[in-house]
């Protein structure tokens, strides 16, 4: 897969992918799934981001990352959600498939609009934007909305409590405990915090524990 496109996909689905980024397809199938939900798109989707999780892991092969791919469907899903809104107050249920006069009318398969099918939104500007991303290529070219604010370096090691036996990821403040006198037990807690970083889906613990664990 080169590009996602969420508008290939149900609501449905877009929001499964949005809970499940990083996990492989087993992991993802492995409860039932939600209806609208079909495991061939699961596949599909959740496989190309963990082949290319894991390309970037271990061969250092560059794409724009789950982050993006999160901001992408949660563009397309409100997008959706305000054009349902709009389309009961009387708006064209697909603004992007209009062409829009100095008035305001819409006209629809306008010069400009979208032809077909969706593949675009409109940004506060009026200015059309691709819902679809490219997944492959430099992480500075990277799709970054403005409203996404940047975040705080990662930190370089877990926070660790010698006194009370408590070993904690700093990210999302999961922690464990372990025998303060023993060796053996410290590095116990410190690997089931490698594995709850290893399966969180929030991505930045994901990040963190590449970095610290490997």
């Amino acid at each position: 897969m080169e590009v996602f496109d969420p508008v290939k996909y149900s609501l449905e689905e877009n929001q499964f992918f949005l809970g499940h980024l990083g996990e492989s397809p087993v992991v993802a199938l492995k409860d039932a799934l939600p209806q609208g939900v079909a495991p061939a798109a699961v596949r599909e989707v959740l496989g190309a981001i963990y082949d290319l999780e894991e390309l970037q892991k271990h061969r250092g092969t560059a794409w724009v990352g789950t982050a993006s791919v999160g901001a992408a469907i949660e563009t397309y899903l409100r997008e959706m959600a305000k054009w349902d809104q709009l389309s009961k107050e009387g708006a064209p249920r697909f603004p992007t498939m209009h062409a829009w006069d100095g008035k305001g009318r819409p006209h629809r398969g306008g010069v400009g609009s979208d032809s077909g099918q969706v593949v675009t939104y409109l940004d506060e500007n009026g200015k059309r934007q691709p819902l679809a991303i490219e997944l492959k290529g430099s992480p500075t070219k990277t799709f970054h909305p403005d409203w996404v604010k940047p975040e705080a370096p990662l930190p370089d090691d877990c926070t660790i409590d010698s006194d009370e036996g408590i070993i904690t990821c700093p990210v999302d403040g999961w922690s464990t405990n372990f025998k303060p006198d023993s060796r053996s037990s410290f590095n116990m807690a410190r690997a089931r915090v490698a594995r709850h970083c290893k399966s969180s889906t929030n991505d930045r613990v994901r990040e963190f524990g590449a970095k610290v664990f490997g």
